[in-house]
């Protein structure tokens, strides 16, 4: 190994580069290449929009340790196609009474059924108040939910049993839209059923 290369196989620099890419505070930093490549190489942004995707797509050293720890986490929170499907699930297909009571009263969240729970993006709990000064005294509380996107939960089931079409957009003379089914490559799709634009 390269004496200026660490136990990772990376140069300082690959190593701020991935730490940013993989767990920097700042959200617009995490997961953008170009932004941590700015950061951690000093590069102007124009050379970062090319190299910054490279980086994380070509280089071996990188790609591998990124590899390698995206796999540690997946296996230390247990992150599996069939766990992911099932919270997909849980969003797509709770039934709104499942956060009631018989009488139309929210439920509180520990007597909620688990699919609903990990139904909801957010719960706000707000007192209410009546009275001024010495006389003012908490009459109450007002919560409320908020429950994930049902119609894009469905649509992510939707597309994993390639029930969807991707749209693509094509010129030539029978040019608009195309519609290609979500399991199949959408440019092979097109070269085979449009041969005449590979021509051009």
């Amino acid at each position: 190994m390269s004496s200026n290369r660490n136990i990772n196989g990376l140069t300082v620099k690959q190593q701020t580069f991935c730490d940013l890419y993989r767990a920097s505070e700042d959200s617009e930093v995490r997961g953008n290449a170009k932004r941590c490549y700015m950061i951690a190489y000093g590069a102007k942004e124009e050379s970062a929009e090319a190299n910054g995707p490279r980086l994380i797509n070509k280089d071996p050293h990188v790609v591998e340790y990124l590899k390698t720890k995206t796999a540690m986490v997946m296996e230390q929170f247990d992150i599996t196609e069939e766990r992911l499907l099932q919270e997909v699930a849980c969003s797509a297909f709770t039934d709104p009474k499942d956060f009631f009571d018989k009488e139309g009263a929210l439920l509180p969240i520990h007597e909620m059924p688990e699919h609903a729970r990990r139904a909801l993006a957010g719960i706000e709990v707000n007192a209410l108040f009546s009275g001024t000064g010495k006389n003012r005294a908490r009459i109450g509380t007002t919560t409320k939910i908020k429950h994930n996107d049902k119609k894009a939960s469905l649509e992510l089931l939707m597309k994993n049993k390639g029930m969807l079409t991707e749209k693509v957009e094509h010129s030539g003379s029978t040019g608009g839209v195309l519609l290609v089914p979500t399991d199949v490559d959408a440019a092979e799709w097109q070269k085979q059923h449009f041969p005449q634009q590979n021509q051009n």
